[in-house]
């Protein structure tokens, strides 16, 4: 079955989602328009001769890949000033004519959630022709540390594999592309649990409680951590700076884990490693706001929230604001229900 010259590799399905452990009525509006979703068809697609960027995005004879740009305000930047800055200053780097390249990353793909909810589930899905390509990635300090031995962990081998710096500029012959499984922030839950097996599956579990802390972060901190985190300690959580840990650290601490919680980020995408069936609690803002929610229900984990007070209008995603918790309630709400 084929589609733009793709081959259909992981069929659009129906996710149904579970409400949250303590959905409050006034909160229902927050979470009733992503109960259910579809997934997307994904195709690897052979985009034939083509450019590359390092933050992946491709123009094919002069003219942007629209599918590769990751969000649509970006489309019109790509389009022309990207390009032609590329084409003026760019290092021109021509690929093998006699190779396979294969492209699955996006600008947001040098991220902790994105690199376990988006770029993974793509390669698991072609993990029985991984060989026949070489595997094109964004050189950055993540993909390095975190997202290479990820591949090797799960046995995802390439021909080679390729970084791309960021003053690169790349001629590909042969270039193949894995569009989107699902919508940023959604997931195929049969992929996720196949991910979470393949990670964690004969590891013992245990019952830690741990916080994630988000103490060294630039954006979206606890502004009463501080108090926060001796309150945490009172019930016997455990307090963790994740970025400390290498990949097989992270899997080993977390899958002895039962209950995580922290702050909207990419910390709470560790809950990939825990055993299914564990406790996911999400502090964020009262708004919108679906990704920790869709993956911890896809791992069969119990997911809440607790609403903080956030110290500006903006969006707590993305750069947004930052929270301060109301600590008496919070444990009323949270700490005595776990």
């Amino acid at each position: 079955m084929s589609d733009q010259g793709g081959v259909l590799i992981n069929p659009s399905i129906l996710e149904t989602r579970r409400d949250p452990q303590n959905l409050l009525k006034e909160d229902r509006v927050l979470f009733a328009d992503a109960v259910e979703y579809s997934t997307k068809d994904c195709y690897l697609r052979a985009l034939g001769t083509v450019r590359v960027s390092p933050d992946s995005v491709v123009y094919k004879n002069g003219v942007l890949v629209k599918e590769t740009v990751v969000a649509e305000d970006q489309v019109s930047y790509y389009r022309f000033r990207h390009l032609a800055k590329k084409l003026v200053t760019g290092r021109k780097v021509r690929l093998d004519d006699k190779r396979q390249y294969l492209l699955v990353t996006d600008a947001w793909s040098a991220g902790h959630f994105h690199w376990f909810m988006e770029v993974l589930p793509k390669l698991w899905v072609i993990r029985d022709r991984t060989k026949e390509f070489v595997l094109l990635l964004p050189d950055t300090g993540y993909v390095k540390h975190i997202g290479l031995p990820s591949l090797e962990l799960l046995n995802l081998r390439f021909a080679d594999i390729v970084l791309m710096k960021d003053f690169d500029f790349f001629k590909v012959r042969h270039l193949y592309y894995i569009s989107r499984i699902a919508a940023p922030g959604q997931v195929d839950d049969r992929l996720m649990r196949e991910l979470n097996e393949a990670f964690v599956g004969k590891k013992a579990g245990g019952a830690k409680k741990i916080y994630i802390s988000r103490a060294r972060a630039r954006v979206r901190k606890v502004l009463n951590e501080t108090e926060l985190t001796a309150k945490l300690r009172d019930h016997g959580f455990e307090i963790l700076l994740a970025e400390d840990l290498s990949l097989s650290e992270q899997i080993d601490t977390f899958a002895e884990c039962s209950t995580l919680l922290g702050l909207h980020g990419a910390g709470l995408t560790n809950c990939i490693f825990m055993k299914p069936g564990g406790n996911v609690i999400e502090l964020r803002k009262r708004e919108k706001n679906y990704g920790y929610w869709h993956l911890a229900d896809s791992l069969d984990h119990k997911y809440s929230y607790y609403h903080g007070i956030a110290d500006s209008d903006n969006s707590l995603i993305g750069n947004g604001s930052n929270l301060t918790v109301l600590l008496a309630d919070f444990e009323e709400k949270i700490l005595t229900k776990i």
